[in-house]
């Protein structure tokens, strides 16, 4: 019989619980996570099982912590996500909240891009703390993803996207994610992303302005690889403020899009 324990293969002869698995390999552990999923200790393993044993409290070294982080996720999946790459473009409530996400699901690589500081009405909806204030946002979002995984690649460019780097920034991503608050900006990254760059998938975001109902956010395909996520009507305005829910949801519907586009058919 053959699975995997933490990461590495194991191979046996024998039938076992998990209790008698972590006797065998002398190793404390009380959380068992089996294929994805907690289990008890008088679990019988099953060929190809993948097994996370896990010491409440405990970090353990950079070789196993790995895949207790992911240990909920399914490692075929992770496999697939850790040689995945995405770039987000404007890290305020959307790009910061879905570059998280897509942190925590285990993207190997990602590029972060933004020209300004984090400010204190940012709080209120974007992924940043107050001890921040005054850091480039590409510096900031890149320390909270580095406290969150050692096991992304983060890239950033602290700069303004136009026409004249738009492509050159943005080459060679399977995932760009539109997080702009200028309605021009989106409009000007889609058109050229969608017209030169057909391996990559593009991901926007419109309307999620307000506090309303999120079943009104709907999706909106654009040729063949991009994807606008929102209610298309609520933009930020006067008098018509953003809230961290409706943001955050956004965000994670994006970064979620994102998630399924690469893990598709795989």
């Amino acid at each position: 019989m053959n699975f995997i324990v933490n990461g590495k293969d194991y191979y046996t002869e024998k039938t076992l619980t998990i209790a008698d698995l972590i006797k065998e390999i002398n190793i404390d552990a009380d959380i068992f996570i089996v294929n994805s999923f907690p289990v008890a200790a008088s679990y019988i393993i099953n060929d190809s099982d993948v097994i996370t044993l896990i010491k409440k409290g405990s970090i353990l070294d950079k070789e196993y912590l790995e895949y207790q982080l992911i240990s909920r996720q399914g490692l075929k999946e992770y496999n697939i996500l850790k040689n995945s790459s995405a770039v987000i473009c404007g890290l305020g409530g959307l790009g910061s909240n879905a570059a998280v996400s897509l942190a925590r699901a285990g993207i190997g690589r990602l590029k972060l891009i933004d020209f300004d500081i984090v400010e204190p009405s940012n709080i209120n909806r974007q992924a940043y703390f107050l001890e921040q204030i005054g850091i480039n946002k590409t510096d900031a979002l890149k320390e909270i993803i580095n406290k969150i995984s050692p096991y992304i690649n983060v890239e950033i460019s602290n700069i303004y996207l136009d026409e004249t780097n738009i492509l050159s920034e943005l080459s060679g991503f399977q995932i760009i994610l539109e997080c702009f608050d200028s309605v021009s900006s989106k409009m000007l990254l889609i058109e050229k992303c969608v017209n030169n760059m057909p391996e990559s998938y593009i991901i926007g975001a419109s309307g999620v302005a307000g506090y309303y109902n999120t079943d009104i956010f709907k999706q909106k395909y654009i040729g063949s690889n991009c994807i606008i996520i929102g209610d298309f009507e609520n933009e930020a305005g006067i008098n018509h403020g953003l809230y961290a829910p409706r943001v955050a949801a956004a965000a994670n519907i994006q970064a979620n899009e994102a998630i399924r586009h690469l893990l598709k058919d795989k």
